[in-house]
């Protein structure tokens, strides 16, 4: 079970008791797993408190967080709009959380402990333990997916708002989902094979997409939904990395751009028919 909670909304989720393992789910290592190992012991319901941050800075993906926990046999609660000054007191008593399992280096370990007095325990993280992390982000700074998919078990993926863009893509019959990244992703910029999920839809698209920095300085991820023709401007789109075809180049012109953009999509249409 997935939670979305929001101290705006501040929620009583009426959960059994339980245990609540607190850390960066986003970075999930073998000291993450240690930790749940330990929260287990309980003999109660175990579940993870993950900060909701920017999910362009991820290594492990909101959909690989859930794989992970469901794996792990716990639930995964993921919060929004958590920050330094968040009440742990009043999580505590929302989600029946009557003991806490924390590493030692968390920056809000004081605000842990205040909260839970005795009732917490405090592992030593150890970095020796965080390689696997360390392997993926190579990985997807260079472009293996294929190494990252091995090292992880799922495809990296990371979702954002489209944006109106200069629409230069419809253009040439490449009209692009445009996502504003600001140079957050851990990702090498070029062009790629990627699947695309949408909200309203229930199967996955197919797309080529390009992450590159434009004129005016901005980081972007366009993606080309193939045989897609819907207005998508302002929905939120998940984009799951597949295979990387090549870096980005200077285009001289229109028709440079639109015959590299062919020879693309070929490349994207062999990879999904398994050519």
């Amino acid at each position: 079970m997935k939670i979305n909670y929001n101290d705006m909304l501040m929620m009583l989720w009426n959960l059994d008791e339980n245990v609540a393992v607190f850390s960066d789910f986003s970075k999930w290592d073998l000291n993450e797993d240690n930790l749940i190992i330990e929260a287990k012991k309980e003999g109660k319901k175990v579940i993870l408190i993950n900060k909701e941050n920017n999910n362009l800075l991820y290594t492990i993906p909101t959909k690989g967080m859930e794989i992970k926990a469901s794996k792990a046999n716990v639930d995964l609660v993921v919060w929004y709009g958590f920050n330094e000054q968040f009440d742990y007191e009043l999580i505590k008593n929302n989600l029946n959380i009557k003991k806490a399992f924390v590493f030692d280096n968390n920056i809000d370990l004081e605000h842990i402990k205040k909260a839970f007095s005795f009732e917490i325990f405090i592992m030593k993280y150890n970095n020796s333990l965080n390689e696997l992390t360390k392997k993926s982000k190579i990985a997807l700074r260079e472009g293996k997916f294929k190494d990252y998919q091995k090292i992880n078990n799922f495809n990296y993926s990371f979702s954002g708002f489209v944006s109106q863009g200069n629409q230069l893509g419809r253009t040439i019959g490449y009209p692009t989902a445009n996502i504003i990244v600001d140079n957050h992703l851990i990702l090498k910029p070029g062009v790629y094979v990627t699947i695309v999920k949408l909200p309203s839809f229930d199967e996955q698209l197919q797309g080529i997409s390009v992450y590159w920095t434009n004129k005016q300085g901005v980081s972007v991820f366009e993606t080309h939904i193939l045989n897609f023709e819907q207005d998508i401007y302002g929905w939120g789109i998940e984009i799951e990395m597949l295979y990387y075809i090549r870096e980005s180049i200077e285009v001289k012109d229109f028709n440079h751009l639109k015959k590299l953009l062919n020879e693309d999509k070929k490349i994207a249409i062999n990879y999904f028919k398994g050519e």
